[in-house]
């Protein structure tokens, strides 16, 4: 086993949001500094993929901090190592590992396993990306993976695995720690055939109804949007090429809190990202997007809004039309 560091741990100061208020610094005073981690990789000759994780027999080890965010319990560790035993083992080549336990996110997907990829390219030699079966229903996967000309194959979850030669990947860090370099790669390899396009596009992405993050006044909030010339869109539909089209060619980027602001990714670096944020939460997940478009060096604005719950992940929001209309105003 030998580990090798691609890129060292970096500390850096974030570019403060275009329209920032000093009374919201209880929002972003958590990464006003912060670190962009160390990226390495282990280079593990018969190594066993067991269930969704990643065990070396010779030292009893498991990786599990390499694809699970947090571990696995002692108790998981433990059934593991019983299916290690009782089941049969299927050999695989030389395999690439890049995923963990969120990665059926479209925003983890784009800002973490892709970028885990790239950093192990110099390492890679005929090495095939192993992702697990329950990946390939999102579209997205399969769909980047094809436009970045990567070989790929899934594996069964049930079944016991052994690579004679495996690439494994650290994660990139934490939720709202990334590395620059491997994004802006990402992105330029994703718009290869769209790029020096001038944006003029304004982009209003709606979210699909779900059990929360929904906007309790949208019909208002649209009515703004077409107020102001922004588009509307409902990106559930669309294919990832789709996707990048449209938001190659934008200079304005609309949307509450989530997975559809991962698109500033595709966006060129000379636009805006205004996001609809909660009022009190200023937590780590909260941040995620205004640490991209840091690392991006997209201008980042913010609408602050009342929710039905501190945590935004599981609130509801009332967007203030006033205060939309005020900072698509300075936008303009």
């Amino acid at each position: 086993m030998i580990k090798n560091i691609v890129l060292v741990e970096e500390s850096l100061e974030r570019q403060i949001p275009e329209n920032f208020n000093k009374k919201d610094d209880h929002l972003f005073k958590m990464y006003w500094e912060t670190i962009r981690p160390e990226c390495h990789v282990h280079l593990i000759n018969n190594a066993y993929i067991i269930k969704d994780t990643v065990f070396l027999p010779s030292k009893l080890k498991f990786f599990d901090r390499y694809t699970h965010y947090n571990g696995v319990s002692f108790l998981g560790k433990l059934m593991r190592i019983y299916l290690w035993v009782s089941k049969r083992k299927i050999i695989l080549g030389k395999s690439v590992w890049i995923h963990d336990n969120f990665s059926g996110n479209y925003f983890h997907w784009f800002a973490e396993c892709l970028p885990r990829l790239l950093f192990s390219e110099a390492f890679q030699e005929g090495h095939v990306v192993i992702l697990p079966k329950s990946l390939s229903k999102f579209s997205f996967v399969k769909e980047s993976l094809d436009l970045m000309g990567v070989k790929f194959e899934f594996f069964e979850k049930n079944q016991n695995y052994v690579i004679s030669e495996l690439i494994l990947t650290s994660l990139i860090g934490r939720i709202s720690e990334y590395r620059k370099e491997l994004l802006v790669e990402v992105g330029h390899r994703l718009k290869v055939g769209f790029l020096n396009i001038k944006p003029w596009r304004k982009i209003y992405i709606r979210r699909k109804p779900a059990k929360a993050r929904n906007i309790l006044n949208e019909e208002a909030v649209l009515k703004v949007m077409e107020e102001f010339q922004v588009e509307v869109h409902d990106f559930e539909g669309y294919s990832l090429m789709e996707q990048i089209k449209i938001i190659n060619a934008t200079c304005l980027l609309v949307s509450i809190h989530g997975a559809g602001l991962t698109n500033m990714i595709f966006m060129p670096y000379t636009g805006s990202v205004l996001e609809f944020r909660n009022e009190v939460d200023g937590g780590p997940s909260t941040n995620c997007y205004f640490n991209l478009s840091s690392e991006l060096g997209i201008k980042y604005f913010y609408l602050t809004n009342k929710s039905t719950s501190p945590k935004t992940n599981h609130a509801d929001f009332t967007i203030d039309i006033k205060k939309l209309r005020g900072v698509l105003k300075e936008l303009e």
